[in-house]
Formats: structure tokens, sequence, C-alpha cells
């Protein structure tokens, strides 16, 4: 492959691209009209707040020129049955529920279990899985009954895939009309009926038929017809509406409204799993990979090869087979080169042109075809320069498998992480009673020493959690101030890491060989009981490093001097509203090695836990690029952090921030957990010492500019005059009396010339006027909650009301 630098991107690209290759692609090139050759090649680039854009070029395209989709019909089956769920909104009834098939009409067959799940029943999810895992044509069949033929056609009709038609099920030989009537379907919770379909008949027109003459000959029973198959009746999709499919579910956010399905965030992150998981990596079905081997349902980049993928190459795809066609719809990434392309791409091999007889040239032609494809444009997607390298992180998905040993730790860590999750602890306000359980559990695991190490001011227990016997001793603490509690749930994740068994075993016995780990997961329990900073006392215990006047402030100073730790990590929540300086990210993660002297000097001590920090960084990087910032380094002589670097503990700040659409902070507890577990491997085996402790300096500072809601640029007026303003909103969380249910109350926070801050949203509103139930003035008051209207040419565009944001167009 040579003269791929040389190649123009123009209308002939892909075709110029695959002459470099003359050996792989110059039967194909020369045959195009007869091999029926479509391809879609779809460059993605991303800005610098990661919103990407597409450049598609094609060879052989054409809209009218019919291939049999096979297989593929399946993707958009199980869009729309998760699509349908959604929108039936009955409670108790999702993709997990049992969906139960009976028969009703000629042609029918019924599902009442399905021994490969792990409930022992079918679900819409169950069959979803079997769709991309393996391609499972009765899987497909099952959704088709359950969405019915009408709903199939017109929804996609209605989302602007206008040419495609699905019209029947795979692999079995109905008529016309037993393909209109679709079976009755019971969804089951334990034995109670949740939602019931009858027998469905599509009484309307299917979509337009027309006579699609293809071959010399088909094989009918044992005879064969020498006339043309007649291909008029059967499935299609056009290979351009198949690839917006695909991006309608990978960059829903990149289609317009009514091309997008309608799923919920739990939906997408299912269909990453699922579509790019490999069989091997299954519980459930449990397939046997001498059969179903990882490239079993990925044609682009592998063609017929049985081989591994690289964990790093991840293929978000739908393939289909028959009649001599051969298609693969996907979007491949690269997770470790920061590649990531779509490819879409049919052939259609049968050279003796009758159908049926199972001659076709599949290994021959087709996959080698299909892997020269894939892999001569990876290999040009591995070149080619881009201005951002993508962040890939929202499809590092974990699988059902511990997955581990191929790539980098933090990238095993961070793929794997659903199965250290506690969903239990997955919200702010935790209390004492909430990790409760969790710590009696640690006591019966051999591997965790539980002791009692004192009690709060109202006498509630605190607890220090031993692991490991390494020379390296390092020292945790978490939630000293009883509203940050982000760190104390990724340490109860870090437990279940080192408690478990999987393919990361060798990182676990480095750790716990190498270091010996002292926890403290929860110092303020009565500040935790109160969603509140301080203890029982009104004390802030980050302000009595000296004098020790609390009890929780003498627990952590004992164990400080008691073991006497190399490192310390001092893990804190910090304000939403910082943001990076001088961009408009949020400071999600903030780190400081801090100082223990008002001149900030540098020792040993101290350069340690910069070097540690500068490799927690690069990590982050990787997840949240740009939203990583610097605590102010201002000594604090009465801060325990300032000093425990003082007394000799190399000690890392970690403050965790906001996160956009994260109120939980579920993402910064994942990241905090990859991070610290990524930051603990590098003290084992000494890796942190090859840092620069300039790069530390790099890391930009935290700022304090960041609003729930910036509107900028409205028009409004006051005393006859007219002005133009940005305006500033917060979101404050409040607890009703009495209860732990939450909500919110907007303020207007600021109002002026903005032109410096930022907003998780924003709205420019140029052009617009602002008007308010005042009639004397248009001008919001400060402090007061942020209800009112933007209007442009006297027409109402938005609606602000508590500080959301409501669509009247």
């Amino acid at each position: 492959m040579n003269n791929e630098s040389a190649l123009i991107e123009d209308q002939d690209f892909l075709e110029n691209l695959m002459r470099t290759a003359p050996a792989q692609f110059d039967e194909v090139l020369q045959n195009k009209e007869a091999y029926e050759t479509q391809i879609i090649y779809t460059q993605i680039n991303r800005d610098s707040n990661n919103v990407p854009s597409f450049k598609s070029f094609y060879y052989n395209f054409d809209r009218d020129r019919y291939f049999y989709p096979a297989s593929t019909v399946k993707m958009p089956a199980a869009f729309l049955a998760l699509e349908k769920l959604n929108e039936l909104g009955i409670n108790g009834l999702n993709k997990y529920t049992s969906m139960l098939t009976d028969s009703a009409y000629s042609g029918q067959s019924t599902v009442y279990e399905d021994t490969t799940a792990a409930s022992g029943l079918p679900s819409v999810a169950h069959y979803a899985r079997k769709i991309f895992l393996v391609s499972d044509n009765d899987a497909f069949n099952r959704l088709y009954e359950f969405l019915g033929q009408a709903t199939i056609n017109d929804n996609l009709h209605q989302k602007g895939y206008v040419n495609a038609r699905i019209t029947h099920r795979l692999s079995i030989p109905l008529s016309e009309e037993e393909n209109r009537h679709t079976n009755p379907v019971t969804f089951k919770e334990n034995d109670s009926v949740v939602y019931q379909q009858p027998l469905i008949y599509n009484t309307g027109p299917l979509p337009e038929k027309r006579q699609i003459l293809k071959g010399v000959g088909y094989l009918k029973g044992e005879r064969i017809i020498n006339e043309p198959m007649d291909f008029g009746q059967k499935n299609h999709i056009p290979l351009d509406e198949m690839q917006m499919m695909l991006r309608a579910v990978i960059f829903p956010e990149s289609v317009p409204q009514k091309q997008r399905f309608n799923l919920s965030n739990d939906d997408y992150e299912f269909l990453y799993r699922y579509m790019s998981q490999l069989p091997a990596e299954t519980t459930y079905p449990d397939y046997d990979t001498a059969n179903y081997y990882d490239t079993y349902s990925k044609f682009l980049m592998y063609g017929s090869e049985k081989t591994s993928i690289p964990q790093h190459i991840r293929i978000f795809n739908k393939i289909g087979l028959a009649y001599g066609y051969l298609i693969d719809n996907a979007y491949i990434v690269d997770l470790e080169n920061k590649v990531e392309f779509m490819l879409s791409a049919v052939i259609h091999t049968n050279a003796n042109k009758i159908y049926n007889d199972g001659k076709y040239e599949y290994d021959e032609v087709g996959l080698p075809f299909m892997k020269n494809l894939g892999e001569i444009v990876y290999q040009y997607e591995l070149k080619r320069q881009k201005k951002q390298l993508p962040d890939l992180s929202k499809f590092m998905v974990g699988y059902d498998k511990p997955v581990g040993g191929q790539g980098e730790t933090h990238v095993d860590l961070f793929q794997n992480y659903k199965h250290y999750h506690i969903p239990a602890l997955g919200k702010r306000r935790i209390k004492r009673r909430d990790i409760e359980p969790f710590i009696t559990g640690l006591e019966e695991i051999p591997l965790f020493e539980v002791s009692k190490v004192g009690t709060s001011v109202e006498g509630r227990e605190i607890n220090l959690v031993k692991a490991g016997d390494g020379e390296i001793k390092v020292l945790l603490w978490s939630q000293m101030h009883g509203d940050e509690s982000t760190a104390t749930r990724s340490l109860f994740e870090i437990f279940r890491f080192l408690s478990s068994s999987d393919l990361m075993d060798p990182v676990r016995k480095k750790l716990l060989q190498k270091l010996t780990l002292y926890f403290i997961p929860m110092l303020n329990p009565d500040g935790a009981e109160k969603y509140n900073r301080r203890n029982a006392w009104s004390f802030d215990l980050n302000r009595d490093a000296l004098r020790l006047q609390s009890p929780e402030s003498e627990i952590l100073k004992k164990a400080r001097d008691q073991y006497d730790p190399d490192f310390g990590f001092n893990l804190h929540d910090q304000s939403i509203y910082y943001n990076v300086h001088r961009t408009g990210k949020p400071a999600s993660i903030s780190f400081l090695a801090p100082a223990y002297n008002y001149e900030k000097e540098v020792n040993d001590t101290r350069r340690n836990a910069m070097k540690v920090i500068v490799s927690m960084n690069k990590v982050l990087q990787e997840y949240i690029p740009g939203q990583v910032g610097k605590y102010d380094d201002s000594f604090e002589p009465r801060a325990f952090g300032d000093n425990i670097q003082k007394w000799g503990t190399s000690t890392i700040l970690i403050e965790s921030g906001g996160y956009p659409d994260d109120p939980e902070k579920t993402n910064l507890v994942k990241l905090n957990f990859v991070a610290m577990l990524t930051a603990l491997i590098d003290i084992a085996e000494g890796d942190y010492e090859n840092e620069v402790e300039e790069d530390y300096y790099d890391i930009p500072d935290n700022d304090r500019k960041l609003f729930d809601l910036l509107i900028r640029n409205v028009g409004m007026e006051k005393d006859g005059h007219s002005y133009t303003s940005d305006i500033g909103i917060f979101l404050h969380e409040i607890a009703a009396d009495g209860s732990e249910e939450l909500y919110y109350r907007s303020a207007v926070a600021d109002m002026g010339d903005l032109s410096t801050y930022y907003g998780y949203k924003e709205i420019d509103a140029e052009g617009m006027t602002l008007s308010t139930d005042d009639e004397t003035t248009s001008f919001p008051a400060l402090g007061k909650e942020a209800y009112f209207l933007l209007k442009k040419d006297n027409k109402n565009i938005l609606a602000i009301s508590n500080g959301q944001i409501i669509n009247l167009e």
C-alpha cells in the first residue's frame, strides 16, 4: 500500500485509495458492476469541545441500485424495539422484562423460555444482544413480531429513512399475508402481566413494490428455475440510510431530531456494549468460542480470519450475508491511537448468477475484500492529520466479562469499572448507615483488616481499613467534610476491585505485595449525617490540624503518626462552579501537591506528590481532556494536607468538581476510581519517578467563572433605555424539610458584561429581548428566581422557568 500520502480527498478518493493496493483490489475495481460494490467512508473530525463533524466519500454508490440487506435489517429493528418500550411508558415494562411470544396465525411459533438467558426467559434486551453478538435470525423475527410490520416501516419513513423496506421475517419461508400478521406478545414480571399485545395485522399497503430481477436462475426445492429471481418483495435499505441509522445511535446529536431513535441513556450504553462486545466477552449467552470467534460478526478489517481482535480496537457494527451479498455497516475506533471512522460497504459474489444454490464466492472474493477495505481505510486514518484528537471515552464501555492484559492498565480499569461499581452508593448524600453494610462485608474478607479507630463528636464509629503488606505505605482519607462524598464512594469500589478475581489479578497482586494501604473512608460521619461541611461542633476539620480539638482530627493525626505513610491522598469535593482557567470547561478534577510553607518550597516529599499528580493528569486527559485543574497552592498553616506534607508524607489533594448533566457525580466517582488506582500502581512500580516536575506547573489553575445557565447578548429595557446584557443563573439544591427529596431553586446571580464567564448551558440571545412579569422593566432582579421569556420579532422563542430552558417554537 503505497502513495497514500499523495492522495487527494476528492470524489475519486476511495477508488484512488484502493488503487494503491492493486493486489488486493484490482479484481473488484475492474468488475465493480458485476460485484455491485458500493462503499461509503465517513471521516470524523472533532473540534476543541469534542463535537464531531462528518465528511463522506463514496465509491460506486447508487441509492436506486438494489442489494439485499440480509441481516443488517436487524439493527433498526433492535433500535425500534427499544424505542417502542420507551414510548409505551408502562411502569415495569423495560428491555429486561420477560417477553413471551404466542401464536395465532399460520406460520407462527411460540417462545416461552430461553435457556441462553440468565433468567431462562426471553426479553427484548436478550434478543438485541443475540442480534449484535452473532446475528441471530430468530431474535430478529421476535422483535419484528413485537413491533409489527406497519410500525417498523411507518416509523422508519417518519424518521426520514424513506427508502427502507422491512416486510418479512428471516430464514423462514412465509407468504406476504403471513408476514403481515405478527404474533401476540405478553410481557411479564414474575407472574404478573405488565403488558399484552394482541395479534397485529397490517391492513395498509406495503412500501412500494417494483420488479427487481437478478441473476439467470434460482433453486426452488430440488429444481433450478431458469429465470431471474425477483427481489421486489424483499427487504431493502440503501447504504446511505443504513449508515445514517447507525450514526443516529452513535452520534445522536449530529442528526436532526426526527432522524433519531427515542432511546434512554441506558439504551445507548446497552447498544454500545453489545454492538462492540465479542462472543468471548459475553456471559449470557455463553457462546462456544470455537464456533463464535472474535471476528465472527466483524467483516471489515478481519474478513474470514479467525483471529483475536486487540482490545483497543472496537467495532460497533451490523453485518449481513445472504444471496451472495456481504454487507458491513460499522463505526470503528482505535482507543489507543485515537482513530475513529464510519465505513459501510456491500459486495455481491455470485459468479454463476444462480441464487439459493449455496455457491457464492464469499471466502474467495467477498470476505477478503471486506478485510482489505477495512484495513486500508484504517491505515489511512492512522496517518491522517487531525486538528483535535477525539475523546473516545464514551465508547470505552464495560463488557459482561472483565477485559485485561493487552493494553494500558487505566484503560482496563475504565472499561471494567461496571464490575466494581456499587449502585447502592449512587447518590452524593450518603451517611454512615449507608456504608455500614459494606464495612461489615469487608470484615468477612481475609484480605482486609477493619478496625475501629474512634468515634465522632456524636458517637458515630470511624473505621480504618488495611489491605496489603508491602514496604510502601499509603494513607487515604475521605469525607473530612461531610458533604464531600465522591471519593468515599470510589474507595468502596476500590475495595471491591481489590477483593475480586479476574483478568486484572496481576495488577492486584502487585498492589498488595508492594503497598500497605490504609483507608479512612468517612472521617466526618456527623457532617455526613446532615450533609454539612463541618462536624457536629461546627468545626472545619481541615482547619484543626494544629490544635486537634475535634476527636475526628485526633484520629487522622494519630493514624498519620502511627503508620508514617510514604504517600497520602487527601480526598475532597470542590464547587461545581470551578472552571479550568480561561476555558468554559468545568474543573471536573483538580489536583494539588500542598505547600508546606509560605515560600512554597519544593523538597523531595512534595516533589514526589507532584510527579504522581502528573501521572494521574495524563490518565485523566484521556477521559476528560481539558477538564483537569490545579487547586490554589497558597499555604494554609492550619490545614491537614499542608501539614501532612510538612510532616514528611508526600500528599496529593484530589478535588472532585462538576461534570455536565451529572448532579450525583456518577462519572466523577468512576474517574476517581481510575485515577487513584492508576496512582497506586505507579507508586507500587515506581513509575512516577520518571515524570517531570515541570509538567505539574503546566496543569492549568482553577478559576471560578461557571454558571448553570449563561444567557449572552440579550436585549433589555429600563427607564426607556435599551441595553445589551448577559445573565448568569445558578441552580441551588434545596433539601425539603424532613425529607431526602431534593429540588432546585434558581437565582439570577449576575448581569452585565459576563464575556469572561461561562455556563454549563449557554444561550446566545443576540437579536432577542427579555420580557418579565414587571411591565415597568425587562430587567430581572438579582437574587430572584429566574422566570422570564426571550422574544424575537415579538414572538416568544424561549421560556426560562426556574432556570430551565423551554423551547417555545
